[in-house]
């Protein structure tokens, strides 16, 4: 009986110690994100260029709503 309780702490404790190495990936992952949401895009130029089109606009007197 004793064996068998040594077992399932055991198996426990991987399983904790496998959680904390996602958690720490996490944490890397999302600190790495932050650290390059707070520096400004290089040589970032807005223009008139789109990829979308904009919407055409009504013409003066076209009432057809």
């Amino acid at each position: 009986m004793p064996e068998q309780a040594k077992e399932i702490v055991i198996r426990n404790l991987i399983e904790a110690l496998e959680r904390l190495r996602e958690d720490v990936d996490r944490m890397e992952l999302w600190t790495a994100a932050l650290g390059c949401l707070q520096h400004p895009i290089l040589d970032y130029q807005p223009g008139e260029r789109h990829l979308l089109r904009p919407a055409p606009r009504p013409q003066a007197g076209n009432t057809d709503r």
